[in-house]
């Protein structure tokens, strides 16, 4: 199996994107898959502050990444565990659907405690609304009936399916035009609800992948310092340190935050 991760930063390399970039390279190596990392490569434009997000959409549409069996794509603030890179558990060996994507296991409560935040229940729910209409196509939902939010910072995409992809997808363009319309705020336009949308509509065989690939630590709410939602477990692979100033944090201060515990990061 032909294996690539690809990952792409459009701007200045700061430290954090470097770090990323070498830690997910090392990933690749130790699991015997190809790595790229592309450094402006400004794939999309005409899209609004959202345009750089839509990059990942690259290996989707390019021929150059036909060669491969599953590309993974992953953001660079992903880190690799210590332990995934010692285990060297393949995250192309678990997944065989059409994509494998992980969820926001704890964002619909949140949401759901503020709704009436620009990204919070009830513009969830105007948004679904929107797809329903439009698409023809339910939006998942938690055992709690809240929709779910799927994480758009780790795709494994099943190069198998692009055509199927292809063909479901709508335009950017199209699609942004579509939120803009219905005066939603422009997060919903972004590449991770187009994504979430996309994927459904589109019928394609979608495979929560677990969370121990995608598991988040980042602020949330008030304070001095600001309460850290921290959901990484023992059995974590990946880090997405979704931390406001990380692209600017050294090589050990991310590693501190991917590896240890919370009292000993040093923010």
């Amino acid at each position: 199996m032909k294996t690539l991760i690809y990952q792409y930063w459009d701007g200045p390399l700061k430290s954090g994107i470097r770090a990323g970039k070498a830690a997910m390279r090392e990933y690749a190596h130790s699991i015997g898959a190809e790595y790229l990392f592309e450094h402006n490569p400004k794939y999309c434009s005409g899209l609004g502050k959202y345009t750089p997000h839509y990059g990942q959409f690259k290996v989707v549409y390019e021929p150059e990444f036909e060669k491969y069996d599953k590309v993974l794509f992953c953001d660079t603030d992903i880190f690799p565990t210590d332990t995934v890179l010692q285990s060297k558990e393949n995250i192309f060996e678990e997944y065989s659907g059409d994509i494998g994507i992980c969820t926001e296991p704890h964002q619909p409560e949140l949401r759901k405690q503020n709704p009436n935040h620009h990204i919070g229940y009830n513009a969830d729910e105007k948004w679904a609304k929107i797809i329903k209409t439009v698409y023809a196509v339910d939006m998942p939902r938690t055992e709690k009936g809240l929709l779910k939010v799927y994480n758009s910072g780790v795709v494994l995409y099943n190069m198998k399916s692009v055509d199927k992809i292809r063909k479901g997808f709508v335009k950017f363009k199209r699609y942004q035009d579509l939120i803009n319309t219905n005066g939603l705020s422009a997060f919903y336009g972004c590449d991770q609800p187009y994504l979430h949308a996309m994927m459904f509509k589109s019928n394609l065989i979608v495979d929560e992948m677990n969370q121990k690939w995608n598991a988040f630590v980042h602020y949330h709410g008030q304070g001095n310092p600001r309460p850290v939602v921290d959901l990484r477990t023992q059995d974590t692979n990946f880090v997405h340190i979704q931390l406001s100033g990380a692209d600017d944090f050294d090589t050990d201060k991310l590693w501190r935050i991917t590896n240890l515990h919370k009292t000993e990061w040093k923010l």
